[in-house]
């Protein structure tokens, strides 16, 4: 479904991603972890070319692009399978919940506005916003704009979600409504590829965890085995200290 292949990402002279490998499979949930500044979300945005990889293959669901030869119709069409969940929620002030959901299927996939409005508060009913259709986003909480997001990403059905760390610019009361939603959207069997700082969502949630640091992979595994038997001790060190925190 994914399949990444000696991506390397430099930043000026600064080499943020260094040949990073790494793949999932359909249907399946892989959380990266890591410390901060160790090249996650860039890797996640490099994925859908929010971010342009300097070198390196990127495959999604068989359209294989080699980033230092793609043109825009292979980045328009890696982005057309992928739905990305930010940090910062990224939703247009001057719509409303219902139609910041609608804005990507009428203007990317072409959807009338009729299926659009359908599919749009039918995907909102399962984030718990049925309720939210008319507001705006500064009336509701960072919670409820986070499942505006998630719906956003989920009603133009991509192949694959991205969700980039998308409880760090919550309230610690607020994150656990949008946990819930995520792993909501896991069980209905979407390939997922999350950065996050929750370890116990991604124990929870995940089949496989990349431990990241210094942009390269330091350990890859199952959840049990990466949480319960860390190979790497720079695995253990960083699992013990964000444990204690």
């Amino acid at each position: 479904m994914i399949k990444v292949e000696n991506i390397h990402k430099y930043f000026d002279q600064q080499h943020v991603l260094k040949g990073i490998d790494f793949s999932v499979n359909k249907g399946e949930v892989v959380s990266i972890l890591g410390p901060s500044g160790s090249g996650k979300s860039t890797l996640l945005r490099c994925i859908n070319f929010l971010e342009q990889p300097t070198s390196g293959i990127v495959e999604i669901s068989g359209k294989r692009v080699n980033v230092e030869t793609a043109k825009k119709a292979d980045v328009q069409s890696l982005r057309l399978s992928t739905g990305m969940v930010f940090q910062q929620y990224n939703l247009f002030k001057n719509l409303t919940v219902l139609q910041n959901v609608m804005v990507g299927l009428t203007s990317v996939k072409k959807v009338s506005t009729i299926e659009a409005k359908k599919i749009s508060t039918d995907i909102l009913e399962k984030v718990g916003l049925q309720d939210r259709l008319n507001h705006y986003p500064v009336q509701l909480s960072g919670g409820q704009q986070q499942r505006v997001g998630i719906a956003r990403a989920l009603a133009l059905n991509p192949e694959v979600l991205l969700f980039d760390e998308p409880t760090s610019s919550l309230d610690p009361e607020l994150v656990s409504e949008v946990l819930t939603v995520i792993k909501d959207v896991a069980k209905e069997g979407n390939t997922m590829l999350i950065v996050t700082h929750e370890l116990n969502f991604a124990r929870e949630i995940s089949d496989r965890v990349i431990f990241m640091e210094n942009g390269i992979i330091i350990e890859e595994g199952t959840a049990e085995q990466l949480f319960n038997h860390p190979r790497v001790e720079r695995t253990k060190q960083f699992l013990s200290k964000a444990n204690k925190n």
